[in-house]
């Protein structure tokens, strides 16, 4: 068909050029008819392109219907059912192989390339896979749609004469997009979280991976300790360590800034990132003229795994282990522990006021269902301004410049899988240990309190990490002194469920 075409389109080329010819000898210049012969060459030419593409088409439209013939042979070579054997066609073995047949056909690889190219199918990849997602066919662009709920149940059983307490809550309650735009080396991330009566933004990040050993990453997402960097997904216990809460940095895991990161360095076996920061809250600008600078890094002598991950879940056959370490430093006007058991500066309304360095180390380890983590904690607060006698944070008595507050924290954490990738036993012990020497406190007889903090917990996964039931006992003692009232140490109690399912 093509070659008559196209032999029928030079015989009608020839021609108007003979025709052209002798009208140009009757009527026109040597110029006139060079010019209309290279009009009609590129017309040809143009003629021929678009004859090649229609080949193309039909070509694609023609493998379609040649592999679909090939399909209904195949059905047609199946027994049909005799009507006078009284099959039942819904549960037959005839339906049950012709879908099979149709379902290996339309998911065979090529076949919806195929589609898209005969004008069968639009350029768009849509299905299911962690989470909804829809690309181009070229994977320029992609985006992936994910849900999480985690339902916690709390009772608490409070010391000193205390009511206890009980409660449902919405741990949280999120929606993420990911992907990756224009190519597969320009990544995103967005995650919202709506457990509360606002929609809150959480993450919106930006993270360009050209470079193996150098990503850049900018934006507003978690920084520092490795259990914070740990999604809340695939957290051991139901809650994180109180050291990681009470060791962020002014009250927020999360920050805006930017950061030279990698996981590549020697084959996987170090990561790192520096990282510059707004050093207030993740929703604060900055209103003075320093940063929060963090910088951290792990190594993983025996190769990469999950570790960012808590629980061995993926049931790692040979052992893995990491030792890592991180420090932060901030320069700002106001800093406040986050839980509320350390002392907290009060200023005046004069900036730049404390100089506070944080240290952090890390160790973890996986093997065959076994698996552990911990981490500690060290951060000096120095207080470069004094306060006045007037301030509000002055009630223990005024804090001369260059006092500095040593706090520390750890915490050891670790669990076993009694039944592979279903059932886990975890436990975790933790211990806080602020600054309780200043003179201004003692001076009234009180001492802050140091917290311990022991936790059991039984996990069961119903379908993997993402679909899981948690269990947790928890009792925390605030072994303080308070010699001024007669009182002694605090013991709480407390019993925690939660359900997750995040798709």
């Amino acid at each position: 068909m093509k070659n008559i075409t196209l032999t029928t389109l030079s015989v009608f080329i020839l021609l108007i050029g003979i025709s052209t010819s002798f009208a140009t000898k009757a009527y026109g210049t040597h110029d006139d008819v060079a010019a209309l012969q290279k009009q009609l060459v590129t017309m040809q030419e143009t003629l021929m392109q678009k004859m090649g593409t229609m080949e193309e088409t039909i070509k694609d439209q023609q493998e379609m219907i040649n592999d679909l013939k090939e399909q209904n042979r195949k059905v047609v070579e199946i027994p049909m059912p005799n009507y006078k054997d009284n099959i039942d066609t819904e549960t037959s073995d005839f339906q049950e192989i012709v879908g099979r047949e149709i379902d290996d056909y339309f998911t065979k690889e090529g076949t919806r390339e195929k589609m898209v190219k005969a004008g069968f199918a639009p350029k768009l990849d849509i299905g299911y896979k962690k989470g909804f997602y829809l690309k181009t066919l070229d994977d320029k662009f992609s985006v992936n749609l994910r849900n999480r709920i985690q339902f916690k149940y709390e009772y608490r059983d409070l010391d000193w004469g205390i009511e206890d307490d009980s409660s449902f809550d919405h741990r949280r309650v999120r929606t993420e997009l990911s992907g990756h735009a224009y190519d597969e080396n320009i990544k995103y991330r967005f995650e919202w979280e709506s457990s509360s009566d606002d929609v809150e933004l959480l993450d919106a990040y930006v993270d360009i991976t050209h470079v193996p050993w150098a990503n850049i990453w900018m934006g507003q997402g978690k920084v520092y300790s490795r259990q914070v960097l740990t999604s809340g997904t695939t957290l051991q216990m139901i809650d994180r360590s109180v050291i990681s809460d009470e060791f962020s940095f002014q009250d927020d895991k999360r920050k805006r800034g930017v950061a030279i990161h990698s996981d590549k360095i020697l084959d996987g076996k170090i990561d790192y990132l520096f990282g510059v920061y707004n050093p207030q809250n993740k929703f604060t600008d900055n209103t003075i003229n320093t940063m929060l600078y963090i910088a951290r890094s792990s190594y993983y002598p025996f190769g990469p795994y999950e570790s960012y991950k808590e629980s061995d879940w993926e049931y790692t056959e040979t052992f893995k282990a990491h030792i890592g370490g991180g420090i932060g430093f901030e320069q700002i006007g106001e800093n406040s522990g986050a839980s509320g058991q350390s002392f907290s500066f009060t200023f005046n309304d004069n900036r730049d006021e404390v100089d506070q360095t944080q240290i952090l180390g890390e160790f973890g380890f996986k093997y065959k269902g076994l698996s552990l983590v911990g981490e500690y904690h060290y951060r000096k607060r120095k207080l470069l301004d004094a306060l006045e006698s007037g301030d509000s944070g002055a009630e223990f008595g005024a804090i001369g410049e260059g006092a500095a507050l040593h706090d520390h924290g750890l915490f050891v954490q670790g669990g076993y899988f009694v039944v592979p990738k279903k059932l886990e036993i975890a436990g975790r012990y933790e211990l806080f240990v602020p600054d309780d020497d200043y003179a201004g406190l003692n001076s009234v007889g009180i001492a802050l309190y140091d917290v311990k903090t022991y936790e059991a917990g039984i996990n069961y996964f119903i379908h993997g990490r993402d679909h899981k039931v948690q269990l947790n006992y928890r009792s925390v003692n605030y072994d303080g002194h308070y010699r001024s009232l007669g009182l002694g140490s605090i013991h709480n109690n407390e019993l925690l469920m939660q359900y997750q399912i995040y798709f």
